[in-house]
């Protein structure tokens, strides 16, 4: 229990570093997960020979428009 309490000073700084740090990269995890996931889905769409619906392509095209913002 002593070494829990030497160590505190050292891990509250470098926890609370890392917590946004780990948001951060999160974030930008879940955006990339969701571009892969409406590129599949136009292209399940386009393979099978229907019409890609407009809002589609517009929020990749919104999406990248924002990261290229950025």
């Amino acid at each position: 229990m002593n070494s829990l309490s030497d160590l505190s000073p050292v891990l509250i700084p470098i926890i609370a570093l890392m917590i946004p740090i780990v948001s951060v990269i999160a974030i930008v995890v879940l955006k990339i997960v969701r571009m892969q996931l409406l590129h599949e889905t136009i292209r399940q769409i386009s393979a099978s020979g229907q019409t890609v619906p407009s809002e589609l392509l517009n929020e990749i095209v919104n999406t990248k428009a924002s990261l290229n913002n950025r």
